[in-house]
């Protein structure tokens, strides 16, 4: 039985969170306490009938233009979102990502705006359901953005059941050789193997080109033009036809693409890539699962 002091302080916590939209960490902040001893007032106070929460499913989304996606494309799953505001189409591919990868026990993440959008939304509820490990699947950058701080995105969807790892090593060597001194290192050997057992990989469609650039000039001068490349996905740019295109200074430093390919599931973000991009990004046949809206949705099928 709870005192009604220990009432109290559930009641305080629940407000903070549910009704001020402070997150977690903010909570714990602002009443002294951990962020795990946070998340337990919220279950308790959940048990306790304090609060109620309803269970709304989010916008089922396009049943049909799903299965005719995965018809052509092979795809497994996903959500097809419903023209709606950006901030409603994050909310619900929060909503999906938070179920489809509560049981993945090793979730690598890559980066773009979008996804970062979406982290911070999950963030809101908690972080990444479940147990396990949470990693980049490619490395840092100095882009400002927090979409692309990619570390920073693991520890911040980590929640209080994964465990996040840091990946000390920039993602564009200007260098074979440099890239080759990275790959030496324990932490990316650590990173590999972390890739090699990944049961899930969480990335952005990006159309090309794109804001912000991603070290193009440098690592591919003019072949992304010349092969007419429509987007990236964890910085592997494709044509239309999902033929990868590459560079002589492309050294970046990510999870090797066949390695993606043997991942269980790769789920993409193709809210504002564009039509082309997604139907590259399909045609590449990494994608299992994909998140886009109704429109881009037809114009894929149509392409």
């Amino acid at each position: 039985m709870l005192t009604d002091k220990e009432l109290a302080a559930l009641v305080q916590v629940a407000r903070l969170y549910y009704e001020d939209g402070l997150t977690q960490a903010q909570v714990a902040a602002k009443i002294g306490v951990s962020r795990p001893q946070v998340s337990k007032m919220l279950a308790h106070a959940r048990e306790a009938g304090i609060v109620h929460i309803e269970i709304r499913p989010p916008a089922a989304g396009d049943a049909e233009l799903l299965k005719l996606l995965g018809q052509r494309f092979g795809i497994k799953g996903g959500i097809v979102l419903p023209n709606a505001p950006r901030d409603e189409l994050l909310r619900h591919s929060a909503v999906y990502l938070e179920e489809v990868l509560r049981g993945e026990k090793a979730v690598g993440l890559g980066w773009g705006y979008t996804l970062g959008e979406v982290a911070a939304k999950m963030a809101l509820d908690g972080g990444m359901k479940g147990i396990g490990k949470i990693f980049p699947l490619i490395g840092k950058t100095a882009i400002p953005n927090r979409g692309y701080r990619v570390n920073e995105l693991s520890q911040l969807l980590a929640g209080s059941g994964r465990e996040a790892f840091w990946l000390d090593a920039e993602a564009f060597p200007d260098s074979s050789e440099a890239r080759d001194a990275v790959e030496s290192t324990e932490n990316f050997k650590q990173a590999a193997q972390l890739w090699q057992t990944a049961t899930a990989a969480l990335a952005e469609i990006r159309a090309y080109p794109s804001v912000p650039d991603e070290a193009t000039a440098l690592r591919f001068e003019d072949a992304l033009e010349r092969q007419q490349a429509v987007g990236s996905l964890l910085s592997y740019y494709f044509n239309v036809r999902g033929e990868f295109i590459s560079g002589a200074g492309d050294f970046a430093v990510r999870i090797p693409l066949k390695t993606l390919g043997q991942t269980p599931k790769v789920i993409a973000i193709g809210l504002t890539a564009g039509s082309k991009a997604v139907l590259g990004a399909l045609r590449t046949g990494l994608v299992t699962h994909l998140i886009v809206t109704e429109d881009i949705a037809r114009k894929v099928l149509q392409g």
